[in-house]
């Protein structure tokens, strides 16, 4: 419970007593605390103004630098996400920028323009090649030195040198005659129409001995 002191105090014109209590000063001490906390939250205000006003103006020099920039260069133009398509041949291909036109890998980079904006010939692709291309349009060799267009493989010869460009893994199995070839350029299936053609095509003449038409 809180109590009263009851001081007396002198003046001039006599004894006035003044009345002090616990209770006041707990008040008084809640009110000064309270002034602290305000004066505190009202140091923290500008400071938050400051930060948003900061923000604001960098988002919209963002925006005036952007709108700048059409301005002087023009809106780009449509880019396409994927040149991924089927040719005529049902084989994958590179699409150009006409949206329409799908030619095969074996015509990007050969020298002779076939996109109509000339893009398959541009430096873009071409700089760096096979690197430049995009990832389905060349084999790399099982070498890894070596590399050769999509097109190109399962067809019947050895570009890789390493033959992993005719592995059983990737192509279809042979139609024509298999067996170890004498020739470089080609790899373990020669087609039938090489058998018996006074040309040893095999190491053990098989292709002239026991391979028929």
């Amino acid at each position: 419970m809180s109590s009263n002191r009851i001081t007396p105090l002198r003046f001039k014109d006599g004894d006035v007593t003044s009345v002090s209590s616990d209770v006041y000063s707990q008040f008084g001490s809640q009110m000064s605390l309270e002034h602290v906390k305000y004066g505190d939250s009202r140091n923290h205000f500008p400071r938050r103004c400051l930060l948003i006003t900061c923000v604001i103006l960098l988002i919209l020099g963002a925006m005036a630098a952007a709108l700048a920039c059409v301005i002087i260069f023009g809106i780009p133009p449509n880019q396409l996400t994927t040149r991924l398509c089927k040719t005529t041949s049902n084989t994958t291909g590179f699409l150009c920028d006409d949206h329409k036109t799908c030619i095969m890998s074996t015509q990007m980079c050969n020298g002779k323009v076939d996109c109509s904006n000339g893009e398959d010939e541009s430096n873009l692709y071409c700089g760096d090649l096979p690197h430049n291309l995009p990832r389905y349009l060349f084999f790399m060799c099982d070498n890894q030195k070596s590399w050769t267009y999509m097109d190109k493989i399962c067809d019947g010869k050895n570009h890789c040198g390493d033959c992993s460009d005719e592995s059983e893994l990737l192509c279809p199995a042979c139609t024509g005659w298999k067996c170890v070839t004498v020739f470089f350029n080609d790899c373990d299936c020669i087609p039938k129409s090489r058998c018996r053609d006074n040309i040893q095509d095999c190491t053990d003449m098989s292709d002239e001995n026991n391979c028929t038409k």
